[in-house]
């Protein structure tokens, strides 16, 4: 495992025969979704740090876009793209489920508008926005209404029941990483916690979640990761 961020000129980490690997990027989002998911999985791996501003030539041939995360089974299989991945360690290694059938549709429905939130802070932190952050908070708060209501209707801490499920832990992420827009546009953020208040609750039990605890991203950290990148050739190891 290399807990460095590996870039060019770097030789690839020897695999573990019978283990899977990760490459990831320890402050990427997507790959954190992954994380996420071996850990509640148990599935034994190893993950290697990928430098995404300068990567390793080796890596272009396990993913050719250069993109994280990429999930390598103990088979050799490589799956790229985090909700395939996702999906494909949830049929590989069964335990725990993370659907229940009786909402398997809606949460897939519901994880396709989250992907819209997904954009918007995409757009926020790469500087592809033009708008204030109130105005950014507003449009992110009206498509969190749907959210809301739907842990309204469940009648549920969590989207998946009593215990955190799939559409918990692919949204999760960027709920982590939330307060981050404060440091990149340098002012508070502004949200109506009594608009959300099972939205509030659902974070307070997700931040409970041992296996959210074993990958927690600070979101002081992440803000400054974006903003470094916007000046200068960012040290993904030193923040």
């Amino acid at each position: 495992m290399s807990s460095l961020h590996l870039g060019k000129g770097s030789i690839k980490p020897a695999e573990i025969e019978g283990q899977a690997r990760l490459y990831s990027m320890k402050f990427c989002p997507y790959a954190h979704r992954i994380r996420l998911i071996l850990s509640i999985k148990k599935v034994p791996h190893d993950i290697v740090n990928i430098n995404l501003k300068n990567k390793p030539e080796w890596y272009l041939e396990i993913h050719p876009e250069g993109k994280v995360p990429a999930f390598v089974d103990a088979d050799g299989k490589v799956v790229v793209d985090s909700t395939e991945i996702a999906n494909y360690i949830d049929k590989k290694y069964p335990l725990p489920e993370l659907y229940h059938e009786e909402t398997k549709s809606r949460d897939l429905e519901l994880l396709e508008h989250y992907s819209k939130i997904i954009d918007i802070f995409s757009n926020c932190i790469h500087g592809k926005d033009s708008r204030t952050l109130d105005e950014i908070v507003d449009e992110i708060s009206n498509l969190l209404e749907e959210f809301e209501d739907e842990l309204k209707m469940r009648d549920t801490d969590f989207y998946g029941g009593n215990e955190p499920k799939m559409l918990d832990i692919l949204m999760w992420p960027w709920i982590e990483r939330a307060k981050s827009l404060s440091v990149i546009y340098k002012q508070p953020l502004n949200v109506n916690k009594q608009r959300f208040s099972k939205i509030m609750k659902w974070i307070s039990e997700m931040r409970a979640q041992q296996f959210v605890q074993e990958n927690a991203c600070s979101y002081e950290k992440f803000g400054q990761l974006i903003n470094e990148m916007k000046s200068s050739d960012v040290d993904f190891d030193a923040i």
